[in-house]
Order: C-alpha cells, then sequence, then structure tokens
C-alpha cells in the first residue's frame, strides 16, 4: 500500500481548482470545500485514500494572468488502513521527513466550454515532472481524474521497482465543490 502515498502526492497537483469556466475571481479551495483521492491496487486488490490537508489558489481564465498554485501535506495522506497509513510516510513511499509537502503550479490554462486545459508541474520526493489534466465542470462543481506514474517520483522504487505489489499508475481524482 505504499503506492498509496504516490497517488496522493499526484491528486494534490489537480487540487487547485476553481469554480468554472466563466469565473474570473480568485478561488481558495481546500479540504473544506473539496477532496483530493487517490487510487490503485495492491497484491491485486484495490486500495484508495485521501489527503487531509490541501490547499489551493486559482486563477482561472478570464483572468489575464490564469494559474493554479497547490500545496499538499503529505503527512496526511489517509487510507483508513493501518498497515497503508504506517508505510505511506516511510522513506521508500512519500519520505515525508524530507518531503513532507508536495505541490503543483500551473504553466497554462485553457477554457473551453465546461471544462479547463490545465498543464504543469507536480513535485513530489523533490522531483518535479510535467502533468496534464482536464478540469471539468458541472453545476458548481469542479473535477479531475487522472492518472500518475509513481516510480517516475522514485515513490516505492526500492520495495517494488517493477510494479509487481503495487500499481505503477495511480489514479488521481480531484472534486471542489
Amino acid at each position: 500500500m505504499r503506492q498509496c502515498g504516490l497517488v496522493a502526492v499526484m491528486l494534490l497537483m489537480l487540487i487547485a481548482v476553481g469554480f468554472g469556466p466563466s469565473a474570473n475571481a480568485q478561488i481558495k479551495a481546500s479540504n473544506k470545500n473539496g477532496e483530493v483521492s487517490f487510487a490503485g491496487e495492491h497484491a491485486g486488490m484495490k486500495f484508495e485514500g485521501v489527503f487531509e490537508r490541501w490547499n489551493a489558489t486559482l486563477d482561472l481564465p478570464p483572468s489575464t494572468n490564469p494559474s493554479i498554485i497547490a500545496t499538499f501535506d503529505l503527512t496526511t495522506a489517509k487510507t483508513g488502513d493501518s498497515t497503508y497509513d504506517s508505510t505511506l510516510p516511510e522513506g521508500d513511499w512519500f519520505d515525508v521527513e524530507n518531503h513532507p509537502q508536495g505541490n503543483f503550479k500551473s504553466t497554462k490554462i485553457v477554457a473551453s466550454k465546461d471544462a479547463y486545459a490545465v498543464t504543469g508541474i507536480l513535485t513530489l520526493r523533490g522531483k518535479s515532472l510535467p502533468i496534464e489534466f482536464v478540469l471539468n465542470q458541472k453545476g458548481s462543481e469542479l473535477h479531475a481524474s487522472f492518472d500518475i506514474d509513481r516510480l517516475a517520483y522514485g515513490i516505492g522504487l526500492d520495495s517494488d521497482p517493477d510494479a509487481d505489489w503495487v500499481s505503477q499508475d495511480i489514479n488521481m481524482t480531484i472534486t471542489i465543490r
């Protein structure tokens, strides 16, 4: 379940979402008005979890300088399974002693009818990699779902470098209400 930590980190970058393509005011989002979750498989069994603390500031189009900046507290990744929850903070997984936070910073945001195409940099465990996702608007909610490669960030690389036990791709889901 160490892969859960990687998934949680990827989710945090997606949480920096606002309230719809027509909005032009700055939006403050956090675990108080949304959720960042992660899911994958361990030994053939599905697992899922959430980041209990995260925050984001969104300036969405039509803003003249659209941006999303998000920070998530990796120490708060929880699955509800004590074994997984105790391994996520360890050095091979999130390594919270050296990297207690992950972050996301957008580099480009393009609005369409009911969505935003977001490009940016996700940083986990000191590794910054590009990522893209679509943030969809349904009513007053924003939602995104995408996969991240845990091995690219060095998550669980020592104990499961071939992804034999834990999914290499971790699904991240972000919901802002």
